[in-house]
């Protein structure tokens, strides 16, 4: 059998125009041969997110030229803020070049199995990779064939540190080049440079042909560098900008600028967010900016499967922050994968008109009180190591939250002042939620850098 399959595709048609009937089997064999070749283990597995269920966790990484090449780990996200909020991701120790370790050192998956069987094409010859790191340093590439044949890494630097960065490698100057076929290994060296220490990479989501959607979790703040990926439709424009009016009800630095075209009843955004559950939670809140009134505000839940559902809200005041809410109470899907906000739903304007929203929240409204009105202060506001309260009634207890829901932080207070220390925890945006000895709570935002 190898002999025929690799026998040239002409003397295979001499084979086939043979007179001699007992050869009308062989014929047969060969003809269905050559027509499933190309059907034969061509895939990619991607993209590679180290998840449950997904790609990467469970592949049989080899870990080379590291000193003692400490296993790859799959560890919580160290920074679930910003462009990356995957719960899981892949954590590299590059051991100290001193120390035995080569510039070079880096993983590779097992041929085959794992990556799968693929050819190089304009298809999937742009990769991308979200990596977090310490320093600035080259992040490399490359592919392999089953006999290890490869053509040269490419290799990029990031160019932020301390926080989550997406790279982009282009192998596209590669198609058509030898071994660039039958590829089924991928290899990566998250720290191409000499080590005067051992120093921790952490990566994920490497993705092939197409980057994948920023997926974020509520809040929406849009601080910190939370950036949804907005997708907008009927003429609608959706931008992060810096808050035009930081003053009233919304005092956050970045907010989103939405227009809407002059005569365009449905113009909206959409944008991918991490699984919504409304099954406790099942009012969302909405801090909006308008010169006009009365303007209708429609917030769309939808899901997967196709179920969607939407709730409407009416503007009060003009040329100020306000918030508005979205009831879905008696709603009976359950959880959502995306958002689509309309301003000045089923309405239409002569002219093109500008509008703000920010902090879209499920649950308490950010920098709202419940109950008694408090007043209350939180600085300084961002923090890299402390963070003082001070309020004009008792604070019984605070409880920090990053923007993944996680409660990081719960401690009893007891007075009118809190100093906390928040220098451990990741950069990012989080939620103090304060509970004060007359029964209000107000939940105030803060970031840590």
């Amino acid at each position: 059998m190898f002999l025929l399959v690799q026998t040239p595709l002409l003397k295979i048609n001499q084979l086939l125009k043979f007179k001699n009937p007992n050869i009308q089997i062989m014929k047969n064999y060969i003809l269905l041969l050559v027509l499933s070749i190309p059907l034969i283990g061509f895939s990619q597995n991607a993209p590679i997110d180290f998840e449950t269920g997904g790609q990467g966790a469970n592949w049989g990484w080899n870990v080379f030229e590291n000193a003692d090449n400490p296993p790859l780990e799959f560890v919580s996200n160290p920074d679930p803020s910003g462009i990356n909020q995957s719960a899981m991701v892949a954590k590299f120790i590059a051991r100290d070049t001193n120390a035995g370790a080569a510039p070079y050192a880096g993983l590779e998956s097992q041929h085959g199995s794992d990556i799968g069987t693929f050819d190089l094409t304009a298809e999937n010859a742009l990769v991308t990779i979200m990596v977090y790191k310490t320093k600035i340093s080259d992040v490399g590439i490359k592919f392999a064939t089953p006999t290890g044949g490869a053509q040269m890494e490419i290799k990029v630097a990031n160019t932020l540190i301390n926080q989550w960065e997406q790279i982009s490698i282009d192998f596209s100057g590669y198609i058509g080049l030898p071994e660039t076929t039958g590829l089924d290994q991928i290899i990566v060296f998250p720290d191409f440079i000499n080590r005067t220490a051992d120093d921790i990479i952490y990566f994920d989501n490497i993705t092939f042909g197409e980057t994948l959607p920023n997926t974020i979790a509520l809040p929406i703040t849009l601080e910190g560098g939370q950036a949804p990926a907005f997708s907008d439709f009927n003429g609608s424009s959706t931008l992060v900008i810096d808050n035009p009016d930081p003053s009233g009800a919304n005092t956050s630095a970045t907010v989103a600028q939405n227009t809407v075209p002059a005569g365009a009843a449905f113009a909206g955004v959409n944008y991918p967010v991490n699984n919504i559950d409304i099954t406790t939670d099942k009012v969302f809140s909405l801090s909006v900016w308008s010169a006009l009134p009365n303007i209708p505000v429609l917030l769309k839940l939808e899901n997967a499967s196709g179920v969607n559902t939407e709730r409407a809200a009416v503007t009060t005041s003009t040329n100020a922050w306000e918030t508005i809410s979205f009831d879905f109470t008696d709603e009976g899907q359950l959880t959502y994968q995306s958002v689509t906000i309309f301003m000045n739903f089923n309405q239409t304007d002569a002219a093109d008109q500008v509008y703000y929203w920010d902090n879209l929240v499920l649950g308490e409204p950010l920098g709202v009180l419940e109950n008694t009105l408090v007043d209350v202060s939180i600085y300084p506001n961002p923090t890299a190591s402390v963070l003082n309260l001070q309020a004009s009634q008792q604070i019984k207890s605070i409880q920090l939250f990053n923007l993944l829901g996680q409660n990081v932080l719960d401690t009893p207070v007891n007075s009118k002042t809190s100093i906390l220390e928040v220098a451990q925890f990741n950069n990012g945006v989080y939620l103090a939620k304060v509970l004060f000895d007359n029964g209000a709570t107000q939940t105030l935002k803060f970031i840590k850098k």
